[in-house]
């Protein structure tokens, strides 16, 4: 009998509603079920009411950015804080956060990138979480 496949739960915090589906879809394929925040704001409500295994977080948004987001889920959910693969459009920007990305142990990665990439850094990120 093969392994029963486990449904993953990603949040996805992401103000350009195209990418956000095409992440979703790539998702789903993935046996994954996904929620969209279009800002920080909104993924802090997420929080407080839901489970996450991923936290697909886009640095730039309006309203609360992806570093200010996971600022504050240091304080309030630190549970959450290895569960994050940042992504950014702005190589410049992506360049400029490596000071704040590369401590907390997560993934950057540049849009447009392969899905691939995007595939094994979620796998890369489940397995890492899974033996916590």
């Amino acid at each position: 009998m093969p392994p029963a496949l486990v449904m993953r739960h990603v949040l996805i915090v992401e103000d350009d509603f195209e990418f956000a589906d095409l992440l979703t879809e790539v998702l789903n394929h993935d046996n994954c079920s996904s929620e969209i925040a279009t800002n920080g704001l909104e993924a802090l409500d997420r929080f407080r009411t839901g489970t996450y295994d991923a936290v697909i977080c886009d640095l730039m948004m309006p309203r609360l950015d992806g570093e200010s987001l996971f600022r504050q889920v240091e304080r309030d959910f630190p549970y959450l804080t290895d569960k994050f693969i940042f992504i950014t459009g702005q190589t410049s920007h992506a360049a400029g956060r490596t000071s704040f990305i590369y401590p907390t142990g997560n993934t950057l990665l540049t849009k447009p990138f392969d899905i691939e990439d995007f595939r094994q850094a979620l796998r890369e990120l489940f397995s890492r979480t899974a033996s916590l």
